[in-house]
């Protein structure tokens, strides 16, 4: 794949520099374009290189089964994690969340919830990662979230969208707060 990425990048900057000479361009004007080209195709073979890596770690931890992270099964089934008497469940740093939903939304599925921030700071911006399992304890997809303005004390409704997840895969699933 990569390889064809970059016969086609070349390819690409072989039709632009011909459609350049045609047009008299002084030297300087025809250099600084192939040079803002050589950054634009480095930087799309970084992006796919980048994508093969995440295509290869998925493949790798699907084909290894199990996850050793805790789960919370969506089914409404026990779980390790701590529960407070209102119906918030811990996910570490001071942050609790309770009525998490996995809601059909085309192809796509809209995560919702309500959180809270009993720690003792104010977040602008608080980070949260998301793991899906389907019922084979096997990873469907890992995302990450981001919450604004949660002030310490406050309960606040949350919804994210996950695309390229069926509803129906989901079984379990497990939110952590990230540092």
């Amino acid at each position: 794949m990569r390889l064809a990425m970059r016969k086609f990048l070349i390819g690409l900057v072989s039709l632009i520099v011909s459609m350049i000479f045609e047009h008299t361009v002084c030297a300087q004007d025809l250099s600084d374009k192939l040079n803002m080209l050589e950054i634009v195709i480095s930087n799309l073979i970084a992006r796919v290189e980048s994508l093969e890596k995440r295509v290869n770690a998925l493949e790798k931890n699907l084909s290894m089964g199990v996850s050793k992270a805790p789960k919370k099964e969506v089914a409404g089934m026990e779980t390790s994690k701590s529960f407070i008497a209102d119906g918030f469940e811990d996910i570490g740093n001071g942050f609790f969340v309770r009525k998490v939903r996995f809601n059909p939304f085309g192809d796509n599925v809209l995560f919702t919830g309500e959180i809270t921030n009993r720690s003792e700071k104010n977040y602008r911006f608080a980070k949260f990662k998301l793991e899906i399992y389907d019922d084979r304890d096997l990873l469907v997809k890992k995302e990450e979230f981001t919450i604004p303005d949660i002030p310490k004390g406050s309960i606040k409704p949350f919804e994210a969208m996950l695309v390229g997840v069926e509803a129906g895969l989901i079984h379990k699933y497990v939110i952590r707060a990230v540092d």
